[in-house]
Formats: C-alpha cells, sequence, structure tokens
C-alpha cells in the first residue's frame, strides 16, 4: 500500500485539555477515507492536523511528499475575493506563479468541478454548493493531492449537498485525489473505501466502510453519529444478500424475497 498520509501516534492538547489521543491512521493514496464521530470528538482538530494548520503535541504526521488541502465546514469562511477567478487564483498567485500558468490552472480547475459558467460571477451571489465548487476549485488550483474536508456539507440545503459529494466523488474517481472526508453523518461517506470512527479523541472503531461501520455499531456503541434513513434502509438490504445499486430495483427485489416466504 503506498500511503498519502501516516498518522502515528498522534496526541494534542489545548491547554491542559486533552482533544486527541494516540491516534494511528495509514490512509493510502488515491483512497476515499471517512472520518466520523459526534460534536467534540476531535474530527476538526485531527483535520487541522494533518492540513498542517495546528501541530502535535506528541506523535508525528507523515504527508509522504504530498500537498494537502483543507476545506471548511462553510465555504462562504474560506472565499477570500468578490469575483470567483480572483478568488481561485489567489493560491496560485502567492506562489509567485506566471500569470500564464495561474489563467491555465483557473481553467482547468474550474472545468474539473464543472463550474467554468462561474467565472466572473460574485462570489457573495453564489449557492452553497457553488461556493463550495470555488473552494474546490482553489484547492485543485494548488494542485492539492489530498483534501480533507471538514464537515463540508453541514450548510448546505439537500440539492447543494448532493452536489458537493457528487463532485467529490468525481476528484477521488476520475481525479485520484485521496479523500478525507470528516463529518457526523454516515450518509455524507457512502463512498468511502474506509473508516475511522472518533469517540472522546480516540479511535473507537475502525470499518471497511459506512455499511461495515453499521454493522459494526451496535456492539460499539458511539453516541451522537446519524446513519440515516438511506444508509440503515441499504444496510437492512445488504443484510439480506441485495446489493443492487438501484432502491427501486433493490426494493423490487425485497418484495420477492418477502412474497416467496411460506406464510
Amino acid at each position: 500500500m503506498i500511503r498519502a498520509v501516516s498518522v502515528s501516534q498522534v496526541s494534542f492538547s489545548y491547554q491542559n485539555r486533552h482533544v486527541l489521543r494516540g491516534i494511528d491512521l495509514a490512509i493510502p493514496r488515491g483512497s476515499y477515507f471517512g472520518i466520523v464521530g459526534p460534536n467534540g470528538s476531535g474530527k476538526t482538530t485531527l483535520a487541522y492536523l494533518i492540513a498542517g494548520i495546528l501541530a502535535p503535541s506528541s506523535g508525528s504526521i507523515d504527508l509522504h511528499g504530498n500537498r494537502v488541502g483543507l476545506v471548511l465546514a462553510n465555504p462562504a469562511n474560506q472565499v477570500v475575493s468578490l469575483v470567483v477567478e480572483e478568488d481561485v487564483a489567489f493560491g496560485p498567485e502567492n506562489l509567485m506563479l506566471p500569470s500564464e500558468e495561474i489563467n491555465r490552472r483557473i481553467d482547468a480547475a474550474l472545468g474539473l468541478v464543472h463550474g467554468n459558467y462561474l467565472r466572473q460571477s460574485l462570489t457573495t451571489a453564489l449557492s452553497g454548493g457553488e461556493l463550495a465548487k470555488v473552494v474546490f476549485a482553489g484547492q485543485l488550483a494548488l494542485d492539492t493531492d489530498v483534501l480533507v474536508l471538514d464537515e463540508g456539507t453541514i450548510m448546505l440545503d439537500p440539492v447543494n449537498r448532493k452536489i458537493l459529494i457528487e463532485t467529490v466523488r468525481e476528484m477521488n474517481k476520475d481525479l485520484n485525489k485521496t479523500i478525507i472526508h470528516i463529518s457526523h453523518r454516515l450518509d455524507d461517506l457512502e463512498a468511502s473505501d474506509m473508516v475511522a470512527a472518533l469517540d472522546e479523541g480516540t479511535i473507537a472503531l475502525r470499518a471497511d466502510g459506512v455499511f461495515d461501520l453499521v454493522r459494526k455499531i451496535p456492539e460499539h456503541t458511539i453516541p451522537g453519529i446519524e446513519p440515516g434513513a438511506g444508509i440503515l434502509y441499504k444496510s437492512f438490504l445488504l443484510r439480506h444478500g441485495i446489493t443492487a445499486t438501484d432502491l427501486q430495483e433493490a426494493t423490487k427485489e425485497l418484495a420477492k424475497k418477502l412474497r416467496a416466504i411460506p406464510q
């Protein structure tokens, strides 16, 4: 396994308050890695540590030469310019890149998030989903290898939330970006390859995706994690051997199985 990020025995404290204790994570390159946990479990602190905003009190984080970008819970807090193209250009300009390269990166980044139509728009006039696209484009313009999302959907309505999740999946599958998606909603992490559950600053549970986590949760109660109706229903279908991704087809298959049960 080629690692994108290695977190080794990382602990962090704010003054005398322990926030994280002994965190170990091996995140493969190109993976979609989910981190879930209730409020106060240390998720945001871990995001800031991986992004280099904070330094561990003990332990180490190895990025293996990868460039890491961070997308905050509220995209509006990450926008620095009034016009979209100026906002996407902000990072490359600070790298002192030539103007031709900056323009190339703006075009490429907005194209990758299907946001070329936003280039001349005012950031103050954008929806939450459009702002998220602009923030992602800004990170892509910096040529980041790893994207850390800290509760990236919490401020979005269902439509914009769906747009953001689809954009993240595309960046992972089509662009081979390593995604570290931090949330308290398992619905957000359905595409994840692996999931680690945080509770009171430690890793309480590890699983091969959200459905494996749902299966394990009854044995390891973690308050504050929200599976969501969709994840619970799909987990129910999987327990009955139904793997169809189309829910209508899966429900029809379930109905056939139920009708076949002797009365």
